[in-house]
């Protein structure tokens, strides 16, 4: 399985979230459909806000998680899930064929940030039946 990883940078209003948020998804064809056909991102914890300031070790950091069903550019714009207290998320049930996608965002003091980039995982189509099937 191949892995795509990118740097992004979060965006929180005045305050701010930044920090090279790195989130991994697989995102090439999986090698073998696995009974839930799960997929998990994971990403790296904002450290600073914007403006370069350090996020205090008391301020509780949550994410949100906007998975779209349909392929790119199909997130929802309200979260899938919220509150989300880990750097990974992963959700399950996905259909044969389908490409999920998500983007994160990053909560800090009920502010929350800009969304990450785009991560997708493109789950094996159930093959076809086998044809020609006969007795002798």
């Amino acid at each position: 399985m191949r892995y795509r990883t990118r740097n992004i940078r979060l965006s929180l209003g005045a305050l701010g979230v930044v920090a090279g948020l790195l989130l991994l998804s697989s995102c090439s064809k999986a090698p073998a459909q696995s009974a839930v056909n799960a997929a998990t991102w994971s990403w790296t914890a904002p450290t600073t806000f914007v403006d370069g300031t350090t996020i205090p070790s008391t301020d509780a950091i949550t994410y949100n998680a906007y998975v779209g069903t349909s392929g790119t550019g199909s997130e929802p714009t309200t979260p899938t899930v919220t509150g989300v207290t880990t750097t990974s998320y992963t959700g399950s049930g996905y259909k044969p064929g389908s490409v999920e996608c998500a983007t994160f965002t990053a909560v800090v003091n009920t502010i929350e940030s800009s969304h990450s980039n785009e991560a997708c995982k493109t789950f094996p189509d159930v093959p076809s039946a086998p044809t020609n099937n006969h007795v002798s």
